[in-house]
């Protein structure tokens, strides 16, 4: 993570002039977000896959944000910015059938039949990004969006071969989108986009063995107002 933000942080100072005039902005962002997940269970964590199920959970929250912006760069701007999702949001709840035949890990019985379940609640949710735009003869900022994602993740994890765990994680990810930004009088903005944020997999593994695995993205619809000074 450290790498990825010195990079971006690097790049926002080759890029911006030092004598820049940079433009602060403050705002708050409501989103409309599908997290869809991929849920993998190795009972033996053997490297075998023994059940897989693809997830979808529709979430709206909300965000603030700062950002700092070149508005002449070349023909159009660049905005640093730091958006945080303030609390926690659950991103992910699942649960499946399972037929466990894992008689060798202690404590587990052979043929057990149930449901597998579990929970990721994600909590400081925090994307450092980059948007160059160009402003159109109407007005209108076209921009693109390149940001790294990080936050901290419970894991509530409940299988029929083992015993219950929660466990704390990090989660990071990588965020492209697109979008259109509106500014009016006295130093206010709209700004709409749509984004997707591929996040790493995460996993765990319980006491007797089982693995459980998740690979998760977040396609988001997010409207922002926000005021410059």
């Amino acid at each position: 993570m450290k790498k990825i933000l010195l990079s971006l942080a690097s790049l926002l100072i080759f890029i911006m002039p030092a004598n820049a005039e940079l433009t602060r902005s403050v705002g708050i962002t409501a989103v409309s977000s599908t997290i869809d997940s991929t849920v993998t269970d190795d009972i033996d964590s053997n490297g075998t896959i023994d059940t897989t199920k693809d997830i979808s959970n529709d979430i709206a929250y909300g965000s603030i944000f700062l950002e700092f912006t070149n508005e002449n760069v070349g023909p159009g701007s660049l905005t640093f910015g730091i958006d945080v999702i303030p609390g926690s949001a659950e991103f992910e709840s699942r649960s499946t059938s399972q037929q466990s035949s894992k008689a060798k890990a202690a404590g587990a019985a052979p043929q057990t039949t149930g449901t597998n379940s579990g929970t990721v609640d994600v909590d400081r949710h925090v994307t450092l990004y980059i948007q160059p735009g160009i402003t159109t003869s109407n007005g209108l900022t076209l921009f693109g969006t390149v940001g790294y994602v990080t936050a901290d993740v419970e894991a509530d994890v409940k299988s029929i071969s083992s015993t219950n765990k929660t466990e704390e994680l990090s989660l990071d990810g990588v965020k492209l989108g697109v979008g259109v930004k509106k500014s009016f009088g006295d130093g206010m903005f709209v700004r709409l986009e749509y984004a997707e944020t591929d996040y790493d997999e995460i996993s765990v593994t319980t006491e007797n063995s089982t693995k459980i695995s998740a690979d998760m993205d977040n396609k988001a619809l997010a409207l922002s107002i926000a005021k410059s000074f």
